[in-house]
């Protein structure tokens, strides 16, 4: 049973505590009278073994510190604690869960008050909640798991290798050793079908012989004891890594335009500008529906948005290094640096307008030769027709609202920019050719002007919500994680064994060891020898 001021009780207390707060906050839509006595008494259990662990803990440190006599050796066994070790991974699962699964990282703080109410959203900015892997105290936290485990292999891995490599692999199976290693007794056919035996299970055989007698040793999995040191480096290096990410990484938005390039982001609530060593040029945004990826789909889901994606390349210096497409779920990778498909909008511009171009004393003769020719535009792009220079100069989605029109409901009027015989014009260009007569006859700018235009097609500007994150300590963390594996491979399958064997004449002492199951070792090696006599 869990007294009230041991380890265990807190630890208990801590996660249901921890569990019913999580619950409480992300999802429970209403707190019941039950669900608050839950969580008084989750807390009050929390407290009760949060003071009994403290009491109790200091009362240990104080007598730890008067038997080491020595502040320095004190702390030494202090940073070597499994206690302080299960601590602190509890501490680092509970905050990574909190910034991985429940709250979203680095919005604005308005975001977390729409998302969350005041309340939590200023306990949430407080606590850095916002941005926890980025946070001083998890910072902290892996630093002091990156001591524990530091001392805890520097204070008993000396042990394990005099236990591997020390004098005793290669000892003899004398009679002042029996007492140690209680050997039994065996009769056999030969020493060479023994050692042949040995040999065959995998052990690497010495012998030597000394006064009428034959002494063996085998040994096998000999580095097995340090596969859990091999296992704590390796998570030194993940969490060098994590650090790395932590103090130097760095995840923002880039807004591009279609047709455009950026190359500055902006990194966390505050919007901070953050300058890429590239460019991102987006060619093209789509957006998916439904409909477009299955034909059979219900004329209901047809015109739903199933996904969006842009079309990509990386510019250095202005020169393409790389190109791909982003998608939801699929990033993309260019060097340490990955993007995201997060976001996308109408920027308010033009990505495609048709313009047709009518010559208006023409027009007044015969208007089926009026047209004289037709043109494209797009924001940002200057076109030349005839004598005249061409650009987009305003735009408004939808005349009659315009907050409908950044919604996607568009009724397009744009204000062309033309350059002729050294005289600039603003043409007005409408959605409707007889609202468009109507605007440009009531400009007496245009009077002289021997132009008008209409629109033949209009297609909005969009533009891509890019998310970019840069881990500077990836390729550490995959370094790491590799020996982490071959670490616990080494330390899971396989296992130390030694075996003892003082043989005179058909009869033979056999003593052994091995660092785990070694009754099961002890008892299918004496059957299988037997056997072999036997046969």
């Amino acid at each position: 049973m869990l007294r009230f001021q041991s380890f265990g009780f807190f630890i208990v207390t801590l996660l249901i505590f921890a569990g019913v707060s999580i619950y409480g906050l992300f999802h429970a839509q209403e707190h019941s009278v039950f669900f608050w006595t839950i969580f008084g008494v989750s807390l009050i259990a929390f407290l009760l073994g949060l003071s009994g662990f403290v009491y109790s803990g200091l009362k240990e440190l104080v007598k730890d510190y008067k038997r080491h006599g020595n502040l320095w050796s004190f702390l030494y066994d202090f940073f070597a604690s499994l206690k302080l070790a299960i601590f602190i991974m509890l501490l680092l699962g509970v905050f990574s869960m909190l910034g991985s699964t429940y709250i979203q990282q680095n919005l604005t703080f308005q975001e977390y008050v729409d998302k969350f109410g005041v309340d939590k959203a200023v306990w949430f900015w407080k606590f850095w909640l916002n941005n926890v892997f980025h946070s001083w105290y998890y910072i902290a936290l892996i630093v002091l798991l990156a001591v524990n485990l530091t001392v805890c292999s520097i204070k008993r891995l000396p042990r394990i290798w005099k236990q591997t490599f020390g004098s005793e692999r290669v000892l003899k199976l004398t009679e002042a050793k029996e007492k140690h290693l209680k050997p039994i007794s065996m009769t056999i056919k030969s020493k060479e079908e023994l050692i042949n035996f040995l040999a065959q299970k995998g052990f690497k055989v010495f012998m030597e012989e000394e006064d009428g007698k034959t002494y063996v040793f085998a040994e096998k999995g000999k580095y097995s004891r340090l596969g859990v040191y091999i296992v704590h480096i390796a998570l030194l290096i993940i969490m060098g890594g994590a650090l790395i990410d932590a103090i130097f990484g760095v995840r923002g938005t880039l807004p591009v335009p279609e047709g455009g390039a950026e190359d500055v982001m902006f990194v966390g609530a505050e919007g901070k500008p953050y300058r890429l060593p590239f460019a991102v040029h987006l060619i093209d945004f789509r957006i998916r529906t439904y409909g477009e990826e299955n034909p059979n789909v219900k004329k209901e889901l047809a015109a739903a948005i199933s996904s969006y994606e842009s079309d990509i390349e990386i510019l250095n210096d202005g020169e393409k290094v790389a190109d791909g497409t982003v998608k939801v779920n699929e990033p993309f990778d260019y060097g340490r640096y990955r993007l995201f498909q997060a976001s996308y909008g109408l920027t308010g511009g033009v990505k495609s307008m048709g313009l047709v171009i009518v010559d208006k004393a023409l027009a007044e003769k015969n208007p089926e030769d009026a047209v004289v020719g037709t043109l494209e535009l797009g924001s940002g792009k200057v076109e030349e027709f005839r004598d005249m220079l061409l650009s987009i100069d305003r735009v408004v989605l939808n005349i009659h609202n315009p907050d409908a029109g950044m919604n996607g409901e568009l009724a397009p009027a744009v204000v062309v920019k033309v350059l002729k015989d050294r005289k600039s014009y603003n043409v007005p260009v409408v959605y409707d050719p007889q609202l468009n007569v109507l605007v440009y006859g009531e400009m007496e700018d245009l009077q002289d002007f021997p132009y008008v235009f209409f629109m033949d097609g209009f297609e909005p500007q969009f533009y891509s919500g890019l998310q970019v994150s840069y881990h500077p300590g990836t390729l550490i963390i995959w370094i790491g994680s590799t020996l982490l594996v071959l670490g616990m491979i080494l330390a899971f399958y396989t296992i130390h064994r030694k075996v003892w064997v003082r043989v005179e004449g058909n009869t033979a002492k056999v003593a052994f060891y091995s660092h785990k199951f070694k009754e099961e070792f002890k008892r299918s090696f004496i059957r299988e020898l037997e056997s072999l006599h036997a046969k």
